[in-house]
C-alpha cells in the first residue's frame, strides 16, 4: 500500500491513499513548544469523520512524550533502544515486536524476528534518473493492520535519523577542519625549513683544504 505525502516536510503534511482519499493530516505549528498532532480520517462513501489519532510533544531538555491509544508514554519507552543497535523497537497491536531501522537516507520497518521489509519511506524524486514521484511511505500488506502505529512511530524515528545525520555531518566537518589545520601546519613547517636552508651559510671547509 502506497501512502503519498503532500510535502517532504514529514511534520506538516497530508497523507493520502492511491485513490486520493486523505487518511491522515500531520500538523506541527511553530512556537516555543513544539507539538505535532496527527488527525485521522475515517471514510464512509464520500464522507469522512475526523479524529485526533495521536500527539507528539517534542522536548530537547527532557523526554519527548507520545499520546496514543489513550495512553501517554515517553517516546523512548514506546520506541525502545537496545544496546549496540541502530534502531527502535515497538510493540504492535498484535502484541508482536517490530523494529524501525535507521539508515543514512531513510527508515524502514521489519519484524523483530525477521528481516522482511514491512514499510519504507521514499523521498521525493524529481525524475532526473528515475521516474518522478512525490514522497511516499510504502507499507506491506502484512503491516496494514497497524497503520496508526506505523504513522506515529515513523515520526519519531525519522526525527532521530535526521538528528543523527546532522551529528554525523558535524563530526565529519570537525574532522575535516582538524585535518585542514594539520595540513596547514605541515605546509608552514615545510616553508620554514626551506627558509632556514636558504639563509643558513654553508659550513666552512675543513682545515688543510
Amino acid at each position: 500500500m502506497r501512502l503519498t505525502y503532500s510535502t517532504s516536510n514529514y511534520l506538516n503534511t497530508d497523507i493520502s491513499n492511491a485513490q486520493g482519499h486523505k487518511l491522515y493530516t500531520i500538523t506541527t505549528p511553530r512556537g516555543a513548544k513544539q507539538i505535532t498532532t496527527i488527525t485521522k480520517y475515517r471514510w464512509s462513501g464520500n464522507n469522512s469523520v475526523e479524529e485526533t489519532m495521536g500527539v507528539v510533544e517534542w522536548h530537547k531538555l527532557k523526554k519527548t512524550i507520545i499520546r496514543f491509544n489513550g495512553k501517554e508514554l515517553e517516546a523512548d519507552a514506546m520506541l525502545a533502544k537496545r544496546a549496540w543497535e541502530n534502531g527502535r523497537y515497538f510493540t504492535g497491536p498484535d502484541k508482536r515486536s517490530y523494529k524501525w531501522k535507521l539508515g543514512a537516507t531513510y527508515c524502514w520497518l521489519k519484524s523483530a524476528e525477521s528481516d522482511g521489509e514491512l514499510a519504507r519511506f521514499h523521498q521525493k524524486n524529481l525524475g532526473i534518473r528515475k521516474e518522478s514521484h512525490p514522497p511516499y511511505l510504502d507499507v506491506s500488506s502484512k503491516a496494514v493492520h497497524m497503520m496508526d502505529h506505523i504513522i506515529i512511530t515513523y515520526l519519531y524515528v525519522e526525527k532521530l535519523r535526521q538528528e543523527q545525520g546532522g551529528q554525523r555531518q558535524q563530526s565529519q566537518s570537525n574532522s575535516l577542519d582538524f585535518q585542514n589545520q594539520i595540513n596547514q601546519i605541515n605546509q608552514i613547517n615545510q616553508i620554514n625549513n626551506q627558509i632556514i636552508q636558504a639563509t643558513t651559510p654553508p659550513p666552512p671547509p675543513p682545515p688543510g683544504c
